[in-house]
């Protein structure tokens, strides 16, 4: 019987697989709809990255309106109890927000049972918000997973000429000069 008993133990634990709640961040300076936004973004990043089971956002949902919780008073401590319930190993938590033109981002991956912190990564973009939903958001996946990111990041940088009449006036002098109307210097 006992040998029996620690099989089942030995192919529990084999087929155990390590499931993760991402709760929606705390906004510090964005609109609601960009921090939902991102942390959906987040979510399917780590779908991609990570051999974890990602628990759905309409699963956490349903789970706070059958236990009654309110996420905006929802601490820590509530957080972990969700994840628990929803039977996690670990939840994903952070915040979002913008200090000048710097968008910045910290999460942090922490034990569901013991509230032991196992990763924590903060992301700072100098660009526009477009670059942290599309780059930003993959790269932290990424290291929360504790996986080194590709290397292959493009940025897009907004091309402003600084003298657009400038820009406008030698494009059409160019033009001119193809054409043969300029006028010589003779």
């Amino acid at each position: 019987m006992y040998r029996y008993l620690s099989l089942f133990l030995f192919i529990g634990l084999v087929w155990c697989e390590t499931t993760v709640a991402v709760f929606d961040f705390s906004n510090n300076g964005l609109s609601n709809n960009e921090v939902l936004t991102l942390t959906d973004r987040l979510r399917t990043e780590l779908v991609q990255v990570s051999d974890y089971t990602i628990v759905e956002r309409s699963k956490i949902d349903e789970i706070l309106k059958e236990q009654k919780f309110q996420l905006s008073g929802c601490v820590e401590e509530c957080l972990l109890e969700v994840g628990q319930i929803l039977g996690a190993n670990n939840i994903i938590i952070g915040s979002v927000g913008k200090i000048g033109n710097i968008y910045t981002i910290s999460a942090r991956m922490v034990n569901a049972e013991s509230g032991k912190i196992i990763q924590a990564i903060s992301y700072d973009s100098d660009y526009d918000i477009g670059n942290l939903l599309k780059y930003g958001m993959k790269e932290c996946a990424y290291r929360l997973m504790d996986k080194k990111p590709p290397k292959n990041r493009q940025l897009h940088y907004r091309k402003q000429c600084l003298f657009p009449a400038m820009r406008v006036t030698l494009g059409y002098s160019i033009y001119l000069i193809i054409l043969g109307l300029m006028p010589s210097a003779e």
